[in-house]
């Protein structure tokens, strides 16, 4: 039905799926759509910020972005998507004659990026912004590549991959919060904000390391922080915000982590790899492991000294415990509790030590020919 919204005459459909505001300009049609948290005033400041825009002769493919400030509303930019190049129309009538407008957040789209990019990675599975829900918050967002010559792995197309053509469009927060603090080793990324801000890191124990690159500045900006706050260091940055550099001043206590390396039938983990690990969580997993012949764990620590314990055995399997020796073509160890694996794997992680001496009455394993 016809209605008015702010400056703007437009046709307005209510249904179970939302509200569906349309404005007849010329030969063309221009939608906005809300099902959640629609307002007058966010439709009223989206046609407004688009409206030196819509009537041009070629919008192309891609996206035009125009900044809107409406009071208690998150997003902060429209997101003007051309003839022939929305969701909404496609396949019908006004294919190649419909515009939609959506509201976004400056830090989850470029201003000209192409559709195809856009909507398959801001709108669909990558940031899996669900643009008609005006009650949401920003989904900053981070393109990330690889700078090492490694193959496979995270952000990589598949385990043979050694170059990409393109950066892996993803959530920001994924990448800072979940993968930065295990990246295995030798694993370097650049991880860009919308603006260019790079930030290039790699992992040492405990530790980021790395530098950001700031557009326009000729200095980079060094980076050493705690593996387990990149997202307390540069999620505002990556929100939109400037970077501040008091924000690298923060320390967090020197953390007890180890490498691990876990091979659990009953949960179906079997890694090929070790990967970085709290201690609380090297002791959730002793406490979990399934007393299943061949199940077991690996843990190294800082100086590379490892303690690893299997369960042996047919019927109730009991706990091996050993430390390898590689120089000597051996290990020694023995049976144990979990509660004495648990000390053995807290002492590594807090002493740097390997403390199976500390047992006493350890077997000695003499090491097959060709087992290393």
């Amino acid at each position: 039905m016809p209605a008015r919204v702010g400056d703007h005459d437009v046709l307005m459909e209510r249904g179970f799926v939302g509200a569906f505001v349309y404005q007849i300009r010329g030969d063309r049609v221009l939608v906005v759509h809300a099902n959640k948290g629609y307002r007058d005033d966010v439709v009223a400041a989206l046609l407004d910020a688009v409206d030196d825009l819509a009537d041009a002769d070629d919008l192309g493919s891609i996206v035009r972005l125009r900044p809107i400030q409406v009071p208690g509303f998150a997003l902060d930019r429209a997101a003007l998507l051309g003839p022939g190049h929305t969701h909404f129309f496609k396949n019908t009538p006004l294919a190649d004659r419909g515009m939609q407008v959506i509201p976004v957040h400056r830090s989850e789209t470029v201003d000209g990026e192409e559709y195809e990019a856009f909507w398959p990675g801001v709108i669909g599975k990558n940031l899996a912004v669900r643009h008609h829900d005006w009650t949401r918050e920003p989904s900053p967002r981070a393109d990330v590549r690889h700078l090492d010559d490694g193959a496979g792995g995270l952000y990589r197309r598949n385990r043979h991959s050694r170059r990409s053509s393109k950066p892996a469009l993803v959530q920001a927060r994924t990448v800072l919060q979940r993968d930065l603090p295990v990246l295995p080793d030798d694993v370097r990324l650049s991880v860009m904000d919308v603006r260019g801000r790079d930030l290039r890191l790699h992992r040492e124990w405990d530790r980021l390391r790395g530098t950001l690159q700031i557009p326009g500045k000729a200095e980079v900006i060094d980076v050493d922080i705690s593996r387990l706050s990149a997202w307390e260091v540069f999620g505002p940055l990556f929100g939109g915000a400037d970077f501040e550099p008091a924000a690298l001043e923060a320390q967090r206590p020197p953390e007890h982590m180890l490498m691990m390396r876990v091979n659990d039938r009953e949960r179906r983990r079997h890694d090929g790899d070790d990967h970085p690990t709290s201690l609380e969580e090297c002791l959730r997993w002793l406490d979990a492991l399934a007393p299943l012949d061949g199940n077991y764990l690996v843990f190294a620590g800082r100086s590379e000294g490892v303690v690893q314990m299997r369960w042996q055995g047919p019927g109730e399997p009991r706990l091996w415990l050993e430390t390898p020796e590689p120089a000597h073509r051996r290990s020694r160890g023995g049976y144990v509790t979990r509660d004495e694996a648990a000390t053995m794997v807290r002492t590594l992680a807090r002493e740097d030590r390997v403390a199976v001496d500390d047992l006493g009455d350890l077997e000695t394993v003499t090491w097959d020919p060709g087992t290393g």
